[in-house]
């Protein structure tokens, strides 16, 4: 299999039993844009429908900010910024990394 197709996988077998939290690291990493697309989707409508906490670990700030409420960046273990998703948020962070 893929390594995309076994990132699906993973997802997939995580969600099942609709748990109250679910840790996900880079969750969009070897997935295809349309899966990429689709898994945005079903993140966002598992935390609407069903309450869902997700910690998601990502190096990719556009996906990021498109699923989450809430971002926390990290250095070295320690936080260095902690800000609610809102419209410039994606700028923030890109003017962080730059």
């Amino acid at each position: 299999m893929s390594k995309g197709n076994q990132k699906k996988i993973g997802i997939v077998g995580a969600m099942i039993g609709a748990p109250q939290i679910l840790i996900l690291d880079e969750p969009f990493a070897n997935l295809d844009p349309t899966s990429q697309f689709k898994l945005k989707e079903l993140l966002v409508k598992e935390q609407k429908t069903n309450g869902t906490t997700m910690l998601i670990s990502s190096h990719d700030l556009n996906h990021v900010t498109d699923v989450c409420e809430r971002i926390v960046v990290l250095e070295k273990g320690k936080i260095v910024k902690d800000i609610s998703s809102s419209e410039g948020v994606l700028e923030e962070l890109e003017s962080y990394f730059a």
